[in-house]
């Protein structure tokens, strides 16, 4: 029965973790993600904001997620990315140190117990998603935390009732660096192995040596969290995972290799002779010792990292597939990154329908725009469909960042970016409905319809030029009005001067029959196509 209440305690743990996670995650505002992202100034400083903000908020997965979302958004540059992963491995260490000093000498049950009833009744009485309602929920995960370690503790301390531990005793310390890494792979915590191991040591279950061995074990286990969450997603997702891994396997084994046999002399030297804060402080030391190995080689290891991952094919189509939407100030850049590819793709789209090239395409792919490749930069039927089912995708993703809590100029700004979505396709639809009589006017033999094509071809030509060049250049919002004002005024001059060309071969035989119905008509169009553009 020990046994079995072992990993009842341990699944109690578990999902005590998972509360206080999602209830700190909610709580936190925009001020703790401003902070994460401007306090990265330099390597130093950004492992400095992952061991701070890990210790505080008591979750490196959620530090990593903070920095995936701000990565891939372009808010943290890499190098600092990997600064705050690599630091939040020794700020998740402060957990065990809590555990060490308070979770083996005090009641947890007694401690657990009020927080049960507390957060309980706060969970009753308040709406879900309220901050009182995530306050008691981060108190209930507390609760869950306390009780699981409670239960893991006494039935350890039970288990040689019912169990012969020697022959789990006195194996080769790798045995035990293996069975950290399988634990913690398949409970996918090591702040779980950790519990375990001070329990099991603070039973005299297994001696310092084979619990080290075990948390060695478990600190090498917990990279495969973020290796199986990069198998989908971007370049930089598996950049920052491929970082924690390489970082912990030369720490880990080095530490295995190294530290583990001066232990005695190490914990000597620090005058430590309680085995739980042996245990913990090792922890913490491994990982310190190599943070201050790494700090001076961070360039050149993002370096080295970059360099492994520079397989286009592995890039996703847009900023949006590599921010997770719950993360709404990177969300919102991710989306205007997309919404400026989409621009440039419908405006290539508008061209292309009339079988010209943007006189910038060479600046357009020197800047990685992802959302186009070659194909759809020269075929309009393509580019068209790929500017549909971004719409969908950015819309989507819109509807997800909007269940968020969000401030009145976050949510302003989400609406002008859906709707500038919206109108990019209304743009290219309106050229898309005229585009069989567009090119029926390029291969006439009539002349007038010839004239008239190549007239708007000119003007398509020149006016998204214009709007191309605004949308990669670096202008003031007082520069970009007042040239959007002159080409909404061209617009109309233009459309007027083109129904006066149609008017002037009215009756002719140059232009007769229906001929003319369809010219009005394509003016019509390229006119509300622009205008909606712009």
């Amino acid at each position: 029965m020990a046994q079995l209440n072992f990993f009842f305690g341990l699944g109690i743990f578990l999902f005590g973790m998972s509360q206080l996670e999602f209830g700190i995650r909610k709580l936190s505002d925009v001020r703790l993600r401003h902070w994460l992202r401007s306090s990265t100034g330099s390597s130093l400083g950004s492992v400095s904001v992952g061991v701070a903000t890990t210790a505080l908020l008591q979750s490196s997965s959620m530090v990593s997620l903070l920095v995936l979302a701000f990565a891939s958004a372009g808010l943290v540059p890499f190098i600092n990315s990997i600064g705050i992963i690599l630091g939040a491995n020794l700020g998740t260490t402060f957990t065990g140190w809590i555990v060490a000093i308070f979770g083996f000498k005090l009641d947890l049950e007694a401690l657990a117990l009020p927080l049960f009833g507390l957060s309980a009744f706060f969970l009753a009485i308040f709406s879900r998603n309220s901050r009182p309602y995530l306050y008691a929920l981060t108190v209930l995960g507390i609760a869950l935390l306390l009780f699981g370690l409670s239960i893991m503790k006494t039935s350890m301390e039970t288990l040689p009732e019912s169990l012969d531990v020697s022959l789990l005793q006195g194996h080769h310390p790798i045995i035990y660096l293996l069975f950290g890494m399988a634990i913690t792979f398949l409970v996918q915590s090591s702040s779980a192995v950790m519990m375990m191991a001070l329990a099991a040591l603070n039973a005299e279950f297994v001696a310092l040596p084979e619990a080290v061995a075990l948390i060695i074990g478990a600190d090498l286990g917990t990279t495969s969290t973020t290796a199986l969450g990069s198998l989908t997603g971007s370049v930089i997702k598996r950049q920052l995972a491929f970082a924690h891994f390489s970082f912990n396997f030369i720490v880990d084994i080095s530490a295995f290799l190294f530290l583990l046999p001066l232990l005695p002399l190490i914990m000597s030297l620090l005058s430590i002779e309680d085995p739980l804060y042996s245990l913990v402080a090792f922890h913490s030391l491994m990982n310190l010792l190599g943070l201050l190995v790494f700090i001076p080689l961070l360039p050149k290891f993002a370096h080295w990292i970059e360099q492994l991952f520079t397989n286009s094919r592995l890039q996703p189509n847009s900023a949006i597939d590599r921010v997770p939407p719950d993360i709404v100030e990177a969300s919102l850049v991710a989306i205007k990154d997309t919404v400026k590819q989409l621009l440039l793709q419908a405006c290539s789209n508008s061209l292309f329908i009339f079988n010209l090239k943007p006189a910038t395409l060479n600046e357009i792919n020197r800047q990685r725009i992802k959302v186009m490749n070659n194909e759809l930069l020269q075929n309009f039927d393509k580019g068209y469909e790929e500017l549909k089912n971004q719409e969908s995708a950015v819309l989507a993703y819109s509807h997800k960042v909007q269940s968020q809590p969000l401030g009145d100029i976050d949510a302003i700004e989400l609406v002008r970016l859906q709707t500038i979505v919206r109108h990019l396709v209304f743009a290219n639809k309106n050229l898309k409905d005229i585009q069989h009589d567009l090119q029926e006017f390029r291969f006439s033999s009539n002349q007038g319809m010839q004239d008239l094509y190549s007239r708007h071809s000119k003007y398509q030509l020149d006016t998204y030029n214009q709007i191309i060049h605004l949308i990669l250049g670096e202008h003031s919002a007082e520069y970009i009005l007042e040239e959007l004002a002159d080409l909404q005024a061209n617009n109309d001059k233009y459309t007027e001067e083109a129904n006066q060309f149609v008017n002037s071969q009215t009756g002719t035989d140059v232009i007769e029959g229906t001929a003319v119905s369809i010219e009005f008509n394509s003016n019509r169009e390229i006119r509300h196509a622009l205008k909606t553009m712009i």
